[in-house]
């Protein structure tokens, strides 16, 4: 049956239907303020998709029979964006009005007893349709209700709005076909972009349908944020990426990727610790085969987090627990680098960041545009990995939901940081960075042959070639590096060094000091591609011996790991440690401190042979030596500095060239 015609006469300027005879210019500037609100080169898809499903919420609601679709089109030839919705369509007369600001239809809705706090609608502002309308020089919006349907169309609303146009903006009948033309209801909007909109271009925005699946995910409403909810609607949502003549098509899952989800294979083995310490106690060690883990994922209620809070928190948020029944997501990885492989993954693209740490502040079941840093009391370099959503119920943000009421901000911050100080607790669950340098090693040696696999793979993906040294492949683990460092000790890379003990017991790694002749092969630097690793003349003085006091030895796979002892509960102190031998870092900054590499202009600061780079804490006077493996052995590969081949009997050779070595001169006793 075709649609009955509406009753509009066009051409309409849809500000009259709202302010008819208010001054031109007040308009213009009422809608360009809205404009200055939105930043973000999502805002149109996910205005809206928030509309979107918003309406088809209200269809589920009132009683109306499915389809309860979103359908989301990107036309990457033609530029323009396209959404259609079955949700309760708009009267003609609601059509006609929709782009005026502040112009909501859902403050009249009869739904008012089913829209209760626990589910409110996600924009009631008014100015969503607004923005759509007037951030572009195209919008098309169709809607059928009760058999009518309504086709309109407006130019040019963005050049009016910024004073490049001074004729108005004027909405005509849209004469084409319709995409609602086979559906008994529902609202159509179709925004075309140019070289002047936010985004200019779809296909540099995004070319492939995983990455657009990715966006509506977690850009958008489609990405529902049902923490301890149940979805209003059993929502249909399907994406059309359109390029050319070509039409690729998926159905989009109606719920926000959280990071956990994500698959691969080998699998990754994300734990959830609520589950997980639902079955074995959180003060107990955690058995064998749960430790190790690639992340960590919580989900806490109201009530878990009123117990995570503190006294004074409980009851300076007493009535925000109340009134927002906040619930609260986290996810935590054992190094940065899984976001990276978490969005290769997902978008199937490299360079794209949609999941990242941080903290998201969720509002009625839709995240803010921004994401915020976590402000952290302790544990600051820990916390940047992490990933925090909060949710509340009926909090109130901004006109471009960007920012939200500073109260519940703060009342969010503070719930992050709780999550923050428990993850930290749990690291032990968790594989210590930069363990498993590649995607393609199993996740866990479930058996020797597993383990075999997993080393040998390693050995092939990351080989390590430094005679007569025997190790081949890079540390894994932080046994690798102390291995690794004996090695290097016993053939000369660290003239003078004396290593009295190690433990893995103990609050700390290892006890050693130096003493060696001033003539010792490697003592002293004498250039960036001779001895680069030695100390400099000005160090030594006029000494004829160089020796130190017993000096204190950390060992750690990266010197990330170092950051968070030192920062945590560990008993370890950072003024007690001397030297810390690490392979590299994952991190390239760490907040708090400041990390140096020893080159000629500083190197009078470099006390002991062997240090690389300098660690230094804000506020402390302290430095510590710290000795990258990685880098030195990028100078041992270079043939900067060279491993001794001791013979019996035989004169020393450089393990790099073959070429004798000077010995050092004999020992003197020690002056009194």
């Amino acid at each position: 049956m075709a649609a009955a015609q509406h009753p509009v006469a066009f051409p309409i300027d849809p500000l009259d239907q709202v302010t008819p005879g208010s001054d031109t210019e007040y308009r213009r500037r009422t809608v360009e303020g809205i404009l200055e609100s939105y930043h973000s080169s999502y805002d149109v898809l996910s205005e809206a998709v928030q509309n979107a499903v918003d309406a088809v919420e209200d269809a589920k609601l009132t009683g109306l029979k499915p389809p309860y679709l979103i359908e989301v089109t990107v036309n990457l030839a033609e530029n323009w964006i396209g959404i259609l919705d079955t949700g309760l369509g708009m009267t003609p007369e609601q059509v006609t009005s929709a782009f005026a600001p502040h112009v909501s239809f859902k403050s009249l809705s009869p739904l008012k007893d089913k829209r209760n706090k626990r589910n409110m609608y996600r924009g009631y502002k008014g100015v969503g349709l607004t923005f759509l309308a007037y951030c572009t020089d195209h919008i098309v919006m169709h809607s059928k209700q009760d058999g009518v349907l309504t086709k309109a169309r407006m130019q040019y609303g963005r050049a009016w709005a910024t004073g490049e146009r001074n004729e108005r903006a004027l909405m005509v009948e849209d004469s084409g076909p319709s995409p609602l033309d086979g559906l008994a209801r529902g609202t159509y909007v179709q925004v075309r972009f140019s070289a002047e909109t936010r985004p200019k271009s779809l296909s540099k925005l995004a070319g492939t349908l995983p990455v657009w699946v990715t966006i509506l995910r977690t850009k958008t409403a489609i990405g529902q944020v049902l923490l301890g909810r149940d979805s209003l609607a059993p929502l249909k949502v399907k994406l059309k990426l359109v390029d050319g003549t070509k039409t690729n098509s998926a159905d989009v899952e109606p719920v926000f990727l959280y990071p956990h989800t994500i698959e691969r294979q080998p699998p990754f083995r994300f734990l959830n610790l609520v589950e997980y310490h639902g079955a074995h106690a959180e003060v107990t060690t955690p058995p064998a085969d749960k430790l190790r883990q690639d992340g960590l994922y919580l989900e806490w209620e109201t009530n878990r987090i009123f117990k995570e809070l503190t006294q004074q928190q409980q009851s300076a948020h007493a009535e925000h627990l109340k009134s927002y029944s906040p619930f609260v997501y986290a996810f935590v990885p054992y190094q940065g680098s899984i976001w990276t492989d978490l969005n290769e993954i997902a978008t199937g693209v490299k360079h794209r960041t949609y999941l990242d740490s941080g903290l998201m502040i969720a509002v009625n079941r839709q995240r803010l545009a921004d994401r915020l840093e976590i402000n952290a009391t302790r544990y600051e370099t820990f916390s940047r990995n992490v990933f925090v959503i909060v949710h509340f119920d009926d909090a109130k943000p901004d006109q471009g939901r960007k920012t939200i009421e500073v109260e519940a901000e703060e009342f969010a911050q503070k719930i992050a940081d709780r999550v923050v100080q428990y993850l930290a607790k749990q690291r032990t669950l968790l594989r210590p960075p930069g363990e498993s340098p590649t995607p393609e090693q199993r996740q866990i040696e479930k058996d020797h042959a597993d383990w075999v696999f997993n080393v040998r793979k390693h050995a092939e993906t990351a080989p390590l070639h430094l005679p007569p040294a025997t190790y081949i492949s890079t540390p894994l683990t932080e046994q690798d590096v102390v291995g690794l460092f004996h090695q290097m000790s016993c053939l000369g890379l660290f003239p003078g060094i004396k290593v009295y003990a190690t433990s893995q017991s103990q609050t700390y790694d290892c006890l050693i000091e130096y003493d060696c002749s001033r003539e010792e092969s490697g003592l002293l630097y004498r250039g960036k591609d001779e001895n680069p690793l030695g100390v400099s003349p000005y160090t030594l003085g006029d000494e004829e011996r160089f020796s130190t006091r017993q000096l204190t030895v950390e060992f750690k796979n990266n010197l990330d790991s170092l950051i968070d002892d030192v920062g945590g509960d560990s008993p370890k102190t950072f003024g007690n440690i001397d030297i810390c031998v690490c392979w590299g870092k994952v991190d390239e900054q760490f907040k708090g401190y400041e990390l140096e590499q020893v080159v000629e202009s500083n190197l009078d600061q470099r006390k002991f042979p062997g240090v690389t780079h300098l660690l230094r804490r804000d506020g402390d006077v302290h430095v510590v030596g710290v000795m990258m493996l990685q880098t030195i052995t990028g100078m041992l590969q270079t043939g900067k500095v060279g491993l001794r081949t001791p013979s019996p009997g035989l004169s020393e050779r450089d393990a790099s060239t073959g070429k004798k070595i000077a010995k050092s001169a004999p020992k003197q006793k020690k002056r009194a």
